[in-house]
């Protein structure tokens, strides 16, 4: 390749780039909607295949459309009463939110002979500089996931379709790929992979978290025990930041409505047992090396999804970042952006497609390292 030709690939690689980050965020809702349905799709995959036996496929999509219906308003109903009760106590917790502030105004006082009109001038100096640096970044965070909530009520009819029309896809992409001996349609079938493995093992995870840490808070006495337990686990999706600000939320309620610090002490340490048990029981067993992909690679890519489409967007970010590196993976020319987007280890055996230029290359690597 001469130094024209090489100069003009990577020009093309850059307007690409740049082309893709623009359609992103002014196309952000329609894009949430596809990805975000694909992914719901995957997921339930499953449940339309088992049901395929007994009928035909628009019945099996059906039923996988229903199951998931049924597990989210589940899921909202069973914490609309906490919710509600959590409503209901918000006077409450506003009354001892104040007395508490005041108490511990007073500690600091006794012990470093700040007036509590200075702590309040030095608490105030602080939220400013907070606020002028970090303030907007969250309005744009925040106001992105309000703009692509609205795009989430279609989700259900898009699900439904996508599963009834799976086989049509897959002619698409089998069709598509004719010419590059089946290569299109294998990277589509380790992105189909991935993502059931990857949303599977995310459900559950939640789920276990959600039961561990409502357990420990029930044990505790803390009110909103369920509630907190489930959000803890689920901002737990969120790498790295997730379990910190999910800790934050039991962490305030033990201080405003205990005695004791002790309690937030003990709340804490709930958090901690379980992010241990995560880390090193829970996700290795359940979702794997799935979505392998390094620290780096994964805060870029929640930074650019909250950037892009808010909380929904770092919640997404690790698999579509995991999707991307696959397609880098498999085609030979963008091989090296796989490899700085992962981790030093590679995909498991029983994970792997088995695509025609990534296994010679593969064979040849380890018949380099046998001669050496």
């Amino acid at each position: 390749m001469t130094g024209s030709e090489g100069l003009k690939r990577y020009v093309l690689l850059l307007l690409a780039t740049v082309l893709t980050v623009v359609a992103l965020f002014y196309g952000r809702s329609l894009i949430l909607l596809v990805v975000g349905s694909g992914l719901l799709a995957f997921l339930m995959l499953p449940i339309a295949r088992s049901m395929d036996r007994f009928g035909p496929k628009w019945l099996g999509a059906t039923v996988a459309t229903l199951v998931l219906l049924i597990v989210v308003i589940g899921t909202l109903f069973l914490m609309g009463w906490q919710l509600r009760r959590f409503a209901d106590d918000l006077p409450t917790l506003k009354t001892a939110l104040v007395e508490k502030g005041t108490m511990i105004q007073a500690w600091i006082a006794d012990r470093t002979h700040m007036s509590q009109r200075e702590q309040l001038k030095w608490f105030n100096e602080r939220v400013g500089e907070i606020a002028s640096t970090g303030g907007k970044v969250a309005v744009d965070l925040f106001s992105s996931t309000g703009n692509v909530l609205a795009s989430i009520v279609p989700i259900p009819l898009f699900v439904f379709l996508l599963i009834l029309l799976r086989d049509r896809f897959r002619m698409f992409f089998k069709q598509l790929g004719s010419t590059s001996d089946g290569l299109v349609l294998d990277i589509m079938i380790r992105i189909s992979k991935l993502s059931q493995k990857y949303l599977k093992g995310v459900f559950t995870v939640i789920v276990i978290l959600g039961v561990l840490n409502s357990i420990g808070f029930l044990i505790l006495g803390l009110k909103y025990a369920i509630l907190l337990g489930f959000l803890v686990g689920f901002l737990n999706v969120i790498p790295y930041i997730g379990v910190m600000i999910g800790s934050l939320f039991p962490l305030l309620i033990a201080l405003i409505t205990k005695d004791s610090y002790m309690y937030a002490v003990g709340a804490l340490g709930v958090c901690a047992i379980t992010q241990f048990l995560e880390n090193n029981f829970i996700t290795p067993k359940v979702v794997g090396s799935s979505v392998s992909i390094n620290p780096l690679a994964s805060l870029v890519a929640l930074i650019a999804g909250g950037t892009l489409w808010g909380l929904i967007g770092m919640v997404l970010a690790i698999p579509i970042t995991g999707m991307i590196k696959i397609v880098c993976d498999s085609l030979p020319a963008l091989k090296p952006y796989g490899y700085i987007l992962g981790e030093d280890h590679d995909f498991p055996e029983e994970d792997r497609i088995k695509i025609p230029f990534t296994e010679n290359w593969r064979k040849g690597k380890a018949t380099v390292n046998k001669d050496n």
